[in-house]
């Protein structure tokens, strides 16, 4: 159900079910359009069911928000395969951890309007638009809820953590030799279970299986303030998918990121974690109880400098032709 709120008045709906499941890990690959005032790229996030917390918190079975009252049925609809011009990944992370984005030397500003609510628009990535229908038609698959706002979803869909070279090792199988949804989700709960001398190799590999290819694609559908999930046949938080990854862009108009110029009068741009908190610059679960740690790429043109927030110091690689530079950066997220 679309909720129509003033977020300078109103309290924001946390739309997100964190008593079903909870995500663990943020991986964002980011590009910056300044041309176009927009983010793009993906995100993938890393899941746990949340039924401990459920335990923990209160002895009473609680649904679904979104499937409470009505059931949406989601069906998929044709691929398209329209490219755009300015080509890229990006998005950002939970809770108030900033990213800030200037130029380093003088440059058009004029804001080119884009047609931002075009999905068939993905940067050249085969993409598939969803929608749903109101009304009770009797679907028993589990919905994934997440915070999102003011952004143009693209394409979702599970990621296939097992064809990393070497994530045997996280399994009870010293050879993968079916690969089945149970056995990624026992991969990606291993992974998440390391321990915290083990981190860097948990950053490692949460960045290896965040470049695995896809093994099908989700259905999914947007209101004002969530993106709503599912995967046919997936009927619990158990069963749905432990990894996942999102296709999505930033819109101008999105209010967690605001473009403007330094003093100087150069292009910036800078995440400002509020009025909507970040729920505009990538989905996310917002709950205070959903803790997460993450990890982030972003591409910005050589002209520009990333300033990002994180535990450890960013590292800038120069890319071909010396045009882009790329940034990690690591944190937990509260």
């Amino acid at each position: 159900m679309d909720i129509k709120l003033d977020p300078s008045r109103d309290d924001l709906p946390l739309m997100a079910n964190t008593s079903h499941i909870l995500v663990k890990h943020y991986v964002l690959d980011l590009d910056v359009d300044f041309e176009h005032h927009v983010i793009e790229g993906t995100i993938v996030l890393f899941f746990e069911p949340g039924d401990k917390l459920k335990k923990q918190s209160s002895s009473s079975e609680v649904t679904c928000p979104s499937e409470s009252n009505e059931v949406h049925e989601f069906r998929m609809l044709e691929s398209c395969h329209t490219p755009v011009t300015n080509t890229g990944t990006f998005s950002s992370k939970v809770g108030y951890n900033d990213i800030t984005i200037c130029g380093k030397r003088e440059r058009d500003t004029s804001v080119e309007d884009d047609n931002h609510d075009n999905r068939e628009q993905a940067s050249g990535i085969p993409s598939s638009k969803c929608c749903f229908d109101t009304g009770n038609h009797g679907s028993e698959n589990f919905l994934l809820v997440l915070d999102c706002c003011d952004l143009s979803v693209l394409k979702v869909e599970e990621v296939d953590v097992a064809a990393v070279p070497g994530i045997e090792k996280f399994t009870r199988s010293p050879q993968l030799m079916v690969v089945s949804e149970e056995l990624r989700n026992q991969i990606v709960h291993e992974l998440a279970a390391l321990p915290a001398d083990r981190w860097r190799e948990q950053l490692d590999y949460y960045a290896h299986c965040s470049q695995a290819p896809g093994c099908g694609e989700l259905l999914f559908a947007t209101d004002t303030w969530s993106l709503q999930i599912r995967k046919a046949g997936a009927r619990t938080a158990t069963d749905f998918p432990r990894a996942i990854r999102i296709w999505y862009r930033t819109t101008p108009e999105g209010r967690s990121v605001t473009w403007t110029s330094d003093q100087s009068g150069r292009p910036c741009v800078y995440t400002m974690g509020s009025p909507i908190n970040n729920r505009a610059l990538f989905p996310c679960q917002e709950p205070p109880v959903a803790m997460s740690t993450w990890q982030a790429t972003v591409r910005a043109a050589a002209s520009f400098v990333v300033l990002m927030s994180g535990e450890n110091s960013a590292k800038p690689t120069q890319l071909r032709e010396g045009t882009v530079h790329v940034f990690f950066a690591y944190l937990c997220i509260a």
